[in-house]
């Protein structure tokens, strides 16, 4: 009996740990790192090697951003329905792999468009596959903190960001755009090997007598479709802020070129312990709790930028910018899979596309408000996004919402 109990014990110790932990922490700090390095440069590829002109380049960023959407949720539903997750990872890789090979090989417009927007967008999976593979590992281990697991993956991510802008300039300079994108290429390859050799594959299991339930099935509830709103307006936003920052600081107040790298590196260095924070007291507090806290930092965030007249100030409103960001990206993702607890590969992918609809709809609008009112004008809609956000996301689940899961789940 004491055997057996010491046993069960250990049992109970080991189970805390997310199953794989340590090698989707490896997975997506690639991940974060292969896109941190390439992505901020894209444009100035754009504009130098392809000689895009601005309005060329906005379709191409919104067309690669469209191809993500289409393809992600496609791969989202079949990683749910009846293709396992581990594969659906595998394949989106290799295609992200190839997709940043073809800006070596193809510098015709056209072509460069159609063949890009077709990888990258298969590819664009392998991010929100991770996060659903680990969200599937909570399900299967009970007693792990899936709230925590979700969010410290995600810190790792932002740490890559952290590294990967400064290892792409080392990169630009030593080696060029081919470096750039060989390199990229290289690390999706990486990736692939580490789910091949280290991430187990698991059968998908629908259960008896239930129609797995697509995205838009969801996206009936009220609150999916409100928080998916305010999402989408969060991100627009963060687009806008992340595109215009720079031009801003630069423009706007003045300051050198170098400030630019400052004010980024302190936002995502900041981002990290936050994140690992928000793990340990995000199921104390309440996700929506702290969802609203972040709307209403955002919103802070942005009407103190429109304001801004010294880099001292922007500086300073990098921690609460810092608090906003972290918010959004961890609790949201995991917010967005409580709501689709039978179906988190949907689920991530659909959060996902938040960030993606949000990315082409600040890169349309934010280029249209700077040209006709000017930088401060920006931000001055920005913190409007950030209020509609707030406002979206108060509406509160109702005792039919919260029994949406199960009748979806009976078809």
């Amino acid at each position: 009996m004491h055997i057996a109990s010491s046993d069960s014990t250990d049992s109970t110790r080991r189970s805390r740990f997310l199953p794989g932990y340590v090698v989707l922490t490896i997975g997506i700090t690639l991940i974060g790192i292969g896109l941190s390095i390439t992505r901020p440069y894209l444009s100035l590829f754009g504009t130098d090697v392809i000689h895009m002109s601005p309005a060329g380049l906005g379709i191409f960023m919104c067309m690669n951003a469209l191809g993500g959407i289409v393809a992600s949720t496609w791969l989202g539903r079949m990683s749910d329905t009846r293709t396992p997750k581990k594969d659906v990872m595998l394949f989106s890789s290799v295609m992200a792999g190839l997709g940043y090979a073809s800006f070596l090989v193809f510098h015709d417009y056209l072509v460069l468009l159609a063949v890009s927007t077709v990888l990258l967008g298969l590819g664009s999976a392998t991010f929100p596959q991770m996060f659903a593979y680990a969200r599937e590992s909570t399900l299967l281990s009970p007693n792990v903190d899936a709230t925590f697991a979700i969010t410290t993956l995600r810190s790792f991510f932002s740490l890559a960001w952290v590294i990967g802008p400064m290892a792409g300039v080392l990169l630009l300079n030593a080696l060029g755009y081919n470096g750039l994108f060989t390199m990229t290429s290289a690390i999706f390859a990486a990736v692939f090997v580490i789910v091949l050799f280290f991430l187990k594959r698991r059968s998908v299991v629908v259960p008896s007598g239930a129609r797995p339930a697509g995205v838009f099935t969801y996206l009936k509830q009220m609150d999916v479709l409100m928080s998916c709103v305010s999402f989408v307006a969060v991100y627009t936003a963060s687009s806008i802020n992340g595109s215009y920052m720079s031009l801003f600081i630069t423009q706007t107040l003045h300051a050198p070129e170098h400030v630019v790298g400052w004010v980024f590196s302190l936002s995502a260095g900041l981002e990290i312990p936050i994140m690992l924070g928000l793990g340990t007291i995000a199921n104390r507090v309440g996700k929506r709790m702290l969802l609203l806290f972040g709307s209403i930092c955002g919103t802070g965030y942005y009407v103190g930028a429109a304001f801004a007249h010294t880099v001292w100030e922007m500086l300073a409103l990098q921690l609460v910018c810092a608090v906003f960001i972290s918010i959004s990206v961890s609790i949201g993702m995991s917010y967005m899979q409580d709501f689709m607890p039978d179906a988190p590969g949907s689920a991530t992918t659909l959060y996902s596309n938040t960030n993606n609809i949000g990315s082409m709809a600040g890169s349309l609008i934010g280029g249209a408000i700077a040209q006709a009112f000017g930088f401060r004008a920006l931000y001055v809609f920005c913190a409007a996004l950030g209020a509609i956000s707030y406002f979206l996301l108060l509406r509160r689940r109702t005792e039919k919402s919260r029994g949406f899961a199960e009748h979806v789940k009976r078809g």
